[in-house]
Order: structure tokens, then C-alpha cells, then sequence
């Protein structure tokens, strides 16, 4: 939760985030249990100093650029490539390659290599740092007015997911707000996008850790949630989801032809069979119940959701 940093290429040792490591000792030996908060509420205060680079002001209207992109772009691929600057003056901080730096000094980034136009290969180090990066997410989506969910009725629909195992109310209720965001909806034009943005929403439970692309059996899945067991031993269900992307007819009441969803529905239901042959990820989800999902998309529209 608190590890995977580098910041040598020369190294191949892994360091352990101090502060929030000794955060949760401190709370751990309150209560001899996992703190309900695994970040310390100190530290959040100095990352959410980023929201200003994020988030502009235009004429008292708010809205995003292009290092809000960014975020999107390392929360949906766990990585970005680029030169880290070594210094750079404030009135330069929104630049994208700055930005990204300070990513890094901030610890929201670390090494992970470099690649063959020696820049850096950085990734999102740990569990902690990725529920940030939702949060980062979720709340700009709400003050720059794109999407507004109520989290409380959130919370109530993934209980039932993981504890009922009754998926299909959370899956409609966030494809239904990605349908009604008329203003950016056009945004969602691929499986990625659609992809990541379910990425972000999913990932606002605490009851399990959320992988995008993530690598089983020789195969990426679109979307794996393995419940976090450790915090939460009572989750009965964990699910892998596979989303498939067509592009909409001309009409908006024009229907997607049955063969072609039938098509993508079959597809769709080898791969995740294939995933998971997967002996590791198997072990990861301990007694659970697994669940494979398939959701089709038209544009941003749910046309398509069943269990396989």
C-alpha cells in the first residue's frame, strides 16, 4: 500500500513511503487494526494544493487543462513516459513536463525505467497514491460541473455488489450519469476513455483494488476488482469486467444490429475465460465469488450488460 518507489535507475531496491507508513503504525496500535483511512489526512493536505494546476478559472466559470489530461492519462495506463526537469520557476508549474515532475517530487509518480528516448518511465507506485489520483478525478468532474454522483447512494449500490453480489444497479446508475453529461460525453469516443472513467468511480470503494489493463494469463483485462481483503474479510465477490466499444449509428434511435452485440458479447466472454486461467490472480481473490461482466457501449451509451 506504501511501497514500490524508485528513484535511482540504479537501484533495484524498493523504499516505503515513511510518513504514511508510520501513520499506519501509529493508528494500528490504537485499535490492533487497519485504519479505515490508509492516507494520512496531513499529507492530503499538501497533495490537494495540485487541484490549482489542475482546475482554472475562467470568467467565475471553472473548467480543466491539459494536465488534468494527464491525470486521466496515468490513472487509465498506471504509467506515463517523459523527462523528469530538475528545477523550473512557480509561472511554469502548469507546464506539462513540469507538471509532471512535480508529480514525481510529490511522490505520486516514481521510476519505473527508462525507455528508448531516455525518458523516464513513470508509474503510480502504490494502492494509496492511486485512490488520490480518484479522488483528484471525482472531484474536479464535480466542480467543473461534468458529473455530480451522490456518494452516499454510491456507497449503498457497491455494499450490494460486494456483499449480494447484484452488480447490475451500480454498473446502470454509472453508465446512466456517463450517458447524461451531454456536455462531455462526445469526449467518450473509445473503450479506453469509457474505461477510465469507470476506473475512477469503481475505484471510490474501499472494498476493493482496482486494475486497468491489468496483465493476466499473457492477456490485459479491461477492468479487475479484487477485494481488499485484508481491511474487509467479509467481501463475498470479486468481478472482472470486460467493456467493448461500437460506434454509434447515425441516428441516435437507430439500434446497434443483434449479430454485432452478439458478436462482441462472444468476444468478449473468450477473453475473460482466458483471464482467468490466471493461477495469481485466483490466489488474490482468496474464497470470493467471481463474476465476469461484459458491458457494450454505443458511444456513450450501456447497450449491452451480462454476466458470463
Amino acid at each position: 500500500i506504501y511501497n514500490h518507489y524508485h528513484f535511482s535507475t540504479y537501484s533495484h531496491f524498493e523504499v516505503f513511503n515513511t510518513v504514511h507508513t508510520l501513520y499506519f503504525l501509529r493508528e494500528y496500535m490504537k485499535n490492533s487494526a487497519i485504519p479505515d483511512i490508509l492516507t494520512d489526512e496531513n499529507a492530503l493536505t499538501d497533495y490537494r494544493k495540485l487541484h490549482h494546476l489542475i482546475v482554472i478559472d475562467k470568467q467565475g466559470k471553472l473548467s480543466t487543462n491539459g494536465n488534468f489530461t494527464t491525470l486521466q492519462q496515468i490513472l487509465g495506463t498506471g504509467c506515463i513516459h517523459s523527462k523528469i526537469a530538475r528545477s523550473f520557476p512557480v509561472k511554469e508549474l502548469i507546464q506539462p513536463e513540469n507538471f509532471i515532475s512535480l508529480l514525481y517530487y510529490f511522490g505520486l509518480l516514481t521510476l519505473d525505467g527508462i525507455d528508448e528516448e531516455n525518458k523516464a518511465i513513470l508509474k503510480i507506485p502504490n494502492e494509496s497514491v492511486r485512490r488520490l489520483y480518484y479522488d483528484f478525478i471525482r472531484k474536479t468532474y464535480e466542480e467543473t460541473g461534468v458529473f455530480s454522483f451522490k456518494l452516499n447512494e454510491l456507497e449503498i449500490q457497491m455494499k450490494e455488489m460486494a456483499f449480494n453480489g447484484n452488480w447490475k444497479p451500480l454498473i446502470e446508475y454509472i453508465a446512466g450519469k456517463l450517458n447524461q453529461a451531454q456536455g462531455v460525453r462526445d469526449l467518450f469516443t473509445a473503450e479506453k476513455s469509457i474505461q477510465a472513467f469507470f476506473n475512477v468511480y469503481l475505484g471510490l470503494s474501499e472494498f476493493y483494488l482496482i486494475y486497468s489493463e491489468k496483465e493476466l494469463n499473457k492477456g490485459y483485462a479491461d477492468l479487475v476488482m479484487v477485494p481488499f481483503l485484508i481491511q474487509f474479510p467479509m467481501v463475498k465477490y470479486a468481478y472482472i469486467i470486460e467493456i467493448k466499444y461500437t460506434k454509434p449509428l447515425g441516428s441516435v434511435k437507430s439500434k446497434i444490429p443483434v449479430k454485432r452485440i452478439q458478436f462482441l458479447g462472444k468476444e468478449a466472454e473468450i477473453q475473460l475465460n482466458h483471464y482467468i486461467q490466471d493461477e495469481k490472480f485466483s490466489k488474490s481473490i482468496g474464497n470470493t465469488t467471481l463474476k465476469k461482466l461484459v458491458l457494450i457501449f454505443s458511444g456513450a451509451q450501456l447497450v449491452y450488460s451480462n454476466e458470463v
